[in-house]
């Protein structure tokens, strides 16, 4: 799961074992070797340059996008940030929004670059920042909270609140 993860949560980009091996903690003779299966299944597509195998996700795979999708909602941002964010006292909801939102809603596109959450509540910021640190070194993508007052989520005032409540939103805490 985790290799597979990995390779399909950055589908847009070609990895090498040793990336590989370094972002799952997998051994590398195992990775070598499940790698090699997934080519063979054509899940995979690889290249060699020299001593180094990259790999990348087979797009064209009849398996790609349901394969895709399944494990962005086993191991995606939604299910990793749950995880982390749960502890955390003083979170009223959390929320997705952005281009990870519009992916979790089935929007076709590129992997996006960074994790865009809002937080309302009054939890300490810290708590917060540590949580979502963590959880963008387990998912290999920066996490960029929004902390906001449950009266600032209400009232709609700024801006920004109001382009974010206009999108689509995925509970990552639930209410």
């Amino acid at each position: 799961m985790r290799l597979l993860g990995q390779l399909f949560l950055h589908a847009d980009r070609e990895q090498t074992i040793s990336e590989l091996e370094e972002a799952t903690g997998i051994p590398q003779q195992t990775l070598s070797r499940e790698v090699n299966r997934l080519l063979r299944a054509g899940l995979l597509e690889g290249r060699r340059v020299g001593r180094l195998h990259f790999v990348k996700p087979n797009q064209t795979s009849p398996y790609y996008p349901e394969l895709s999708g399944l494990l962005l909602k086993a191991l995606g941002p939604l299910s990793v940030l749950s995880h982390h964010l749960q502890g955390v006292n003083g979170i009223e909801v959390a929320y997705l929004f952005g281009s990870w939102a519009r992916r979790y809603q089935g929007e076709p596109g590129p992997p996006p670059g960074d994790i865009d959450l809002v937080v309302i509540g009054s939890p300490d910021v810290d708590d917060v920042y540590d949580a979502c640190t963590v959880a963008g070194e387990v998912l290999g993508q920066e996490v960029n909270p929004v902390i906001l007052t449950p009266a600032d989520w209400k009232a709609r005032r700024s801006g920004f609140v109001r382009e974010v409540r206009s999108g689509p939103l995925i509970q990552v805490i639930p209410a």
